[in-house]
């Protein structure tokens, strides 16, 4: 299972370019990669940035995965690492 959390700010290149496109092209590009939740950051003009909440396991090169999938993705303008941290518990549902 999982152990870590990464939230990243994703801008894409246009700003005609919509946030679930950018999630669809990651998921695409590496189907392995996890994306726990999604949310919308209106930047301006019409540009809304992805906030992404990827898991991965807590391993040497985990964050290097991410950020490679990420940089991959021809419709991503740039992107920033907000923040990781270990998830301690599990939540039953």
């Amino acid at each position: 299972m999982p152990n870590l959390l990464v939230r990243v700010r994703i801008l894409p290149k246009e700003a005609e370019i919509k946030p679930e496109q950018l999630v669809e092209d990651i998921k695409k590009l590496n189907p392995e990669i996890e994306i726990r939740s999604t949310q919308e950051d209106p930047v301006a003009f019409g540009l809304v940035a992805l906030i992404a909440d990827f898991l991965a396991d807590d391993v040497s090169g985990a964050m290097d995965q991410i950020e490679e999938s990420i940089k991959k993705s021809q419709l991503v303008g740039e992107f920033e690492v907000i923040g990781a941290s270990r998830i301690s518990a599990t939540v039953k549902k």
